[in-house]
């Protein structure tokens, strides 16, 4: 299971890219987990919550 942060709409494109990378090469983090992280850092690019509503 991943944990999303709260605060990821405060973080600049290289922090997020590095969150994906570290998510991406944990070897526990299931297609489904990747596929919600890549969701959430997409919204938190754009300024928004990065958690879904």
């Amino acid at each position: 299971m991943i944990l999303i942060p709260h605060d990821m709409h405060e973080w600049d494109a290289d922090e997020l890219q590095l969150w994906l990378t570290e998510v991406s090469r944990d070897p526990e983090v299931t297609a489904a987990e990747l596929r919600l992280a890549r969701q959430a850092a997409t919204r938190a690019a754009i300024g928004q919550s990065p958690n879904a509503h």
